[in-house]
């Protein structure tokens, strides 16, 4: 009697536990991956505009007609990435004044930009032990995980666009070419293996203060 209570038990605990399981699939690129470039992305296309090198476009913009922004020379290794950073250029000149055009033989000049960088770096320093592989007999490799006394780990974004302007008709410089550079960057540190901080100079909503954790 009692074998059969428990089978029965057991039958009710299975059933019970059947459904639908949810898998969560994680993109290439992490929020905080984008949120860095971006950012990064953002103060190269201010500085862009409003860069004390050369003559800043906002200081043209009276003086540059329709504009045109030739982007054949701005290529990057991520496609979102690239199409954000154009985005925001896009968007600092429409704010510096700027009239844009989508057509070439619409625009009185051309502001030609490229990017030299639009990535993501990562340094760290660790005082303790580093993830090890130890070969055990009979069992195979044994990962042993890292032993953090201290240790600190930075993320920076870097964000580099050139530009140049010339007339359309006459292919006469409107203005110096310069360029400009933006950065972000995530820091993290890990004292004791249970202490974890984290600061980051990017503008995020209060509760998310410590991203990167």
């Amino acid at each position: 009697m009692m074998i059969k209570k428990t089978l029965h038990l057991v039958l009710v605990l299975t059933l019970s536990g059947c459904g639908t399981m949810w898998q969560t699939t994680l993109p290439t690129q992490t929020a905080l991956d984008q949120m860095l470039v971006s950012t990064a992305a953002d103060r190269a296309a201010n500085l862009l505009v409003m860069n004390s090198q050369g003559e800043a476009i906002a200081n043209l913009s009276g003086s540059l007609g329709k504009t045109f922004i030739y982007t054949k020379n701005f290529n990057t290794f991520d496609v979102k990435n690239q199409q954000y950073a154009l985005h925001a250029i896009r968007r600092h000149f429409i704010d510096a004044g700027v009239v844009l055009v989508d057509d070439l033989k619409e625009g009185d000049t051309i502001a030609e930009i490229g990017t030299g960088a639009l990535s993501i770096d990562n340094t760290s320093s660790l005082v303790g032990m580093p993830t090890i592989t130890v070969p055990i007999p009979l069992i195979g490799n044994v990962s042993i995980p890292e032993i953090s006394l201290y240790k600190k780990e930075t993320n920076r974004a870097l964000a580099e666009f050139a530009i140049s302007l010339r007339d359309t008709h006459t292919g006469k410089t409107r203005g110096k070419s310069f360029l400009s550079v933006g950065t972000a960057k995530v820091d993290s540190w890990v004292v004791l293996l249970f202490f974890k901080f984290t600061t980051n100079d990017m503008q995020v909503p209060k509760q998310y203060d410590s991203i990167g954790d």
